[in-house]
């Protein structure tokens, strides 16, 4: 059972949210509140007992998610300490547990701010990890198609 921590920010609230999962299937906490789920195949989920329809996408810090016909519009946000703790460095890691699927830069390559690193999949959706900061890439201690977990550290840009 992998858990992840989520931050996502609804206009100037910061929403703390967990989930814990296991192929496929686990359970959402949000304010409260706790819902079991299972993905059934890339668009179906079966949430609290009730199947529906999804779709969605990840564009750097932001995520859309399509359910049941309404649009949801949600920008990640880093919690209070997570923010002080990042906050210049250039340590890249895994926002999730997942498969590292594809690296877009090597040992060495200079990137700039927000520049595409890599992509991660976790429970059928991938996600891109951006440059915290402009440097020269100095270490990537993972390959295209490892296993990482949420927090591990990928790369480094000095």
């Amino acid at each position: 059972m992998s858990t992840r921590e989520l931050h996502w920010r609804i206009g100037e609230d910061i929403i703390d949210c967990r989930i814990d999962e296991a192929k496929g299937q686990g359970t959402f906490y949000a304010s409260n509140t706790s819902l079991p789920f299972r993905i059934l195949d890339s668009s179906h989920i079966e949430i609290a007992g009730k199947i529906h329809r999804f779709f969605v996408t990840h564009n750097r810090d932001t995520v859309t998610v399509w359910l049941d016909g309404h649009t949801y519009f949600l920008k990640a946000a880093k919690s209070k300490t997570e923010a002080a703790t990042e906050a210049g460095t250039g340590e890249v890691r895994a926002l999730m547990p997942g498969k590292l699927l594809r690296l877009a830069v090597a040992v060495g390559d200079n990137v700039t701010e927000k520049q595409p690193l890599a992509i991660m999949e976790s429970m059928k959706m991938e996600s891109t990890l951006v440059a915290p900061v402009s440097g020269k890439v100095s270490e990537i201690r993972f390959q295209a198609g490892q296993v990482v977990e949420m927090g591990e550290l990928i790369m480094v840009i000095s």
